[in-house]
């Protein structure tokens, strides 16, 4: 395979990984978590970790498979640019690394610990207090790890989107 081709494939990688794992990411930020807060004592936290565990092992996966595609891209293409430009995508791509870190290593444990209560919790039958203050802290946790984790990918695709453009902007 040429140079040419495996920079291709990369990009297609990139791409198609990176679409998955942002959605994925801004779904669960905006939506999916904010739901489990506000109606989380009505059950919802079961349906959410069933969600959870099909759109987990794909946003992770797909964010794998973005940042190592990104990482090959940026060391074949972009290694000594150091343009605006240049900047911008390695910030990025920063903001992109950060975000997979927060999300394996505290969205991914917080959302399986909830997961796993939401699991033993008879519906039929309010939660002890004690069980109830531990959900809440989890359920705060999951928020911010996911805002957080939505942010930094967030900074990510902007900074993907306009490194290009960087001289026109500033």
């Amino acid at each position: 395979m040429s140079q040419i081709e495996l920079i291709l494939l990369a990009r297609a990688i990139h791409i198609m990984a990176g679409v998955t794992w942002a959605g994925a990411t801004f779904m669960l930020a905006g939506v999916i978590v904010p739901m489990g807060m506000r109606h989380g004592a009505e059950g919802a936290w079961r349906w959410i970790g069933m969600i959870a565990r099909r759109m987990g092992p794909i946003s992770g996966v797909s964010a794998v498979l973005t940042v190592l595609s990104g990482m090959y891209l940026f060391m074949t293409l972009h290694s000594h640019d150091r343009s605006t430009g240049g900047l911008i995508l390695a910030a990025g791509a920063a903001a992109a690394v950060l975000s997979l870190g927060v999300g394996l290593l505290v969205g991914r444990p917080t959302g399986l610990k909830l997961s796993k209560l939401a699991g033993q919790i008879d519906p039929t039958a309010p939660p002890p207090p004690s069980e109830l203050q531990r959900i809440a802290a989890l359920q705060a946790r999951a928020m911010l790890s996911s805002r957080v984790t939505a942010a930094l990918l967030g900074l990510a695709v902007l900074a993907m989107a306009l490194f290009r453009y960087a001289q026109a902007i500033i």
